[in-house]
């Protein structure tokens, strides 16, 4: 199978980029991708759960040295040569994904989630208004289910809330369900949040029908966006302004003016 992140196609991420930024942020993330620290963790918290009996071949722990001495310098030296495409993470955070895939697989609805599920980190490539797109989920069934892990540091009922509409997780479970070729309003999108920090807590929250909607009004809208920044940049590729030509006003967000007196 190709490696997902070399297939030049439209993903969740890239599109989630469309809208919070512009579709020429989602094109140069496309081209210069980098694992942050927290990405490293996530993917090696997604290995533990998903593919547990793959785990050393897919994640490969940083060994805990003085990298300030030539001893530290040259061990590291070597382990970083022996890695090969396994991502590295370090041993603090192995103790991490140790302490959260305790707690993720002790909780019982998780448990039933994976077991109904027929695959995991389930690559698929599809057509959507002309364009290649493609599409990797974590875990799901032939019936509707689908299932993402999430890291987090706050996994509560009002503070997921907040971070799942900030982070689009609507918008890509809406375009997880187009993948599948389940529409939105049938799809069980299930989404299990584990926090990465302690006590470690679990929560398994089920996307409503209206979010899902929203979300993929917002795919359908990211994707004419996408397609008309690549037709700019056929006529001319200097041309495209991210944010538009004109001025902007500069207002304050709700938040900013809430407990404000007002002074006439």
């Amino acid at each position: 199978m190709k490696d997902y992140y070399q297939i030049d196609a439209l993903s969740a991420s890239l599109l989630k980029t469309v809208i919070k930024q512009s579709p020429a942020h989602a094109e140069h993330r496309m081209k210069n991708f980098e694992a942050t620290a927290n990405m490293k963790l996530g993917t090696a918290f997604h290995a533990a759960i998903l593919e547990n009996d793959q785990y050393e071949d897919l994640i490969a722990i940083s060994p805990k040295v003085d990298r300030r001495t030539k001893a530290g310098k040259e061990e590291h030296a070597n382990f970083v040569e022996s890695v090969g495409d396994r991502t590295i993470i370090t041993h603090d955070q192995s103790i991490l994904v140790d302490a959260m895939q305790k707690n993720c697989l002790a909780h019982p609805e998780v448990r039933s989630l994976l077991n109904k599920c027929y695959a995991y980190e389930f690559q698929t490539e599809f057509e959507f208004d002309g364009v290649n797109c493609k599409a990797m989920i974590d875990a799901c069934d032939d019936m509707g289910t689908i299932v993402d892990l999430k890291t987090t540091q706050d996994a509560s009922p009002d503070a997921f809330m907040k971070s799942s509409a900030n982070f689009l997780y609507h918008m890509q479970m809406a375009w997880y369900s187009h993948a599948m070729g389940v529409h939105w309003s049938e799809a069980n999108a299930y989404i299990i949040a584990v926090e990465n920090t302690q006590p470690h807590g679990v929560a398994v929250y089920k996307m409503t029908t209206d979010s899902l909607r929203v979300g993929w009004e917002l795919c359908c809208q990211a994707v004419k966006e996408y397609k008309h920044y690549k037709v700019q940049c056929a006529l001319d590729e200097e041309l495209f302004l991210p944010y538009g030509s004109n001025v902007k006003n500069l207002d304050l967000p709700i938040w900013a003016k809430n407990g404000v007196e007002e002074y006439v």
